[in-house]
């Protein structure tokens, strides 16, 4: 994603050298959000991170409030087969939750990944404790795939793991249900789509020279050697 998109709640936008310290400072051990995401006891350095991104191992996108504040990130790398993806994310401030923010990035960057990388799955893993993407996933969309048992240790005892996907036709079915109210986004207006064709197709209707036209000449030509 090569620049910001929005909806209601929030935008996402490619991370800058300074959005990694800050990551870095969200996904710190014991800290909520990573222990929300199932790593609070992973070190994750800002280098880690943008070196990450740089290779196009994971991808970051960083999420911004209606205020302009980066209040969370969300990510995706491939995973499987191609047109394969797993997705992450996590919003670092805590006074940012219940409020859609981390429903919406999430959503935004389904949306990126069947609509402008082509993916046919995309899949997303989260702790069973883990209340607020519980009730995002378990609305509808996502499909459950599996439960992995004892898979974290918090707060003194196991917890399951959940590994939730969505496939590429039942993400068309959920777009066409919320066209209206979240639009997928195109990166080029349909508008100007619409136009460049129609300039095409008025060049093509006054036979204009093509390689086509002299195809058979060139074609017949001889090794000159």
């Amino acid at each position: 994603m090569s620049k910001a998109v929005s909806r209601k709640s929030c935008s996402l936008r490619p991370p800058s050298d300074g959005d990694y310290h800050v990551m870095e400072e969200w996904l710190r051990p014991l800290s909520l959000a990573s222990a929300l995401t199932g790593d609070m006891n992973e070190t994750i350095t800002a280098a880690e991170l943008k070196a990450a991104h740089d290779s196009g191992a994971v991808r970051y996108l960083v999420v911004v409030a209606e205020s302009g504040e980066p209040v969370g990130m969300v990510n995706h790398r491939k995973a499987g087969s191609a047109g394969s993806y797993a997705i992450g994310g996590a919003i670092g401030d805590p006074g940012q939750w219940q409020r859609g923010i981390g429903a919406d990035a999430l959503g935004m960057l389904v949306d990126h990944l069947f609509h402008q990388l082509n993916a046919h799955r995309v899949e997303f893993t989260t702790a069973s404790y883990n209340k607020h993407t519980m009730s995002m996933l378990t609305k509808g969309g996502f499909v459950l795939e599996g439960v992995l048992r004892d898979y974290y240790f918090l707060d003194g005892q196991y917890h399951d793991r959940t590994v939730w996907s969505i496939l590429r036709d039942e993400f068309v079915v959920g777009a066409k249900a919320f066209a209206k109210s979240s639009p997928v986004e195109d990166v080029i207006p349909a508008e100007d789509k619409q136009q460049a064709q129609e300039a095409f197709a008025k060049y093509l209707a006054s036979d204009p020279p093509t390689s086509l036209r002299d195809f058979a000449d060139r074609a017949a030509r001889e090794r000159p050697y």
